[in-house]
């Protein structure tokens, strides 16, 4: 079984954007069992990705294959993937401890605690809304409060 990394670069940051999770994503979706997505803790424009698979090649495959997947998610998704940028690249195959060490891992296993990471982000948020935010989205939904009794007088007069 081969076993390498590289790393995923671009101009823009590349953490705290989602990446990782998409990465685990693609890797599962193409079959990979092994593998590691890792925050570059020196480059915020950097992200480390190993994977396991029968040979360099197939790694090679899906490697640049991730590369497509990922600069086309900010086109097909703008909402959700607006800042992912799209000049995301990949650097050539290294060992997986040259020049720094990386595990490979369970990718189902990394997926669970990965949802747990962007799950406890998510939760963050939503406790960080202030209470006046709150406050202006029930006023803003007061209109609809007639909406029920306006409905049923439609309804008798098209009787």
């Amino acid at each position: 079984m081969a076993e390498k990394k590289f790393y995923l670069e671009s101009d823009s940051e590349l953490q705290r954007i989602g990446l990782r999770a998409q990465v685990v994503s693609f890797l599962i979706a193409q079959g990979i069992e092994r593998g590691n997505a890792l925050n570059d803790p020196e480059n915020k424009k950097r992200v480390v990705v190993a994977i396991g698979a029968d040979a360099d090649s197939r790694i090679e495959e899906v490697r640049d294959e991730l590369v497509k997947f990922l600069n086309k998610l900010h086109d097909d998704d703008p909402a959700c993937y607006g800042q992912f940028p799209a000049d995301i690249r990949a650097s050539q195959l290294h060992e997986l401890s040259n020049p720094h060490s990386i595990r490979l891992l369970d990718l189902n296993h990394l997926a669970n605690s990965l949802m747990l990471e962007q799950t406890s982000k998510g939760v963050g948020a939503m406790l960080s809304i202030p209470a006046s935010m709150e406050k202006a989205m029930v006023r803003s939904l007061e209109p609809l409060h007639g909406l029920p009794q306006a409905i049923e007088a439609l309804a008798k007069r098209l009787k």
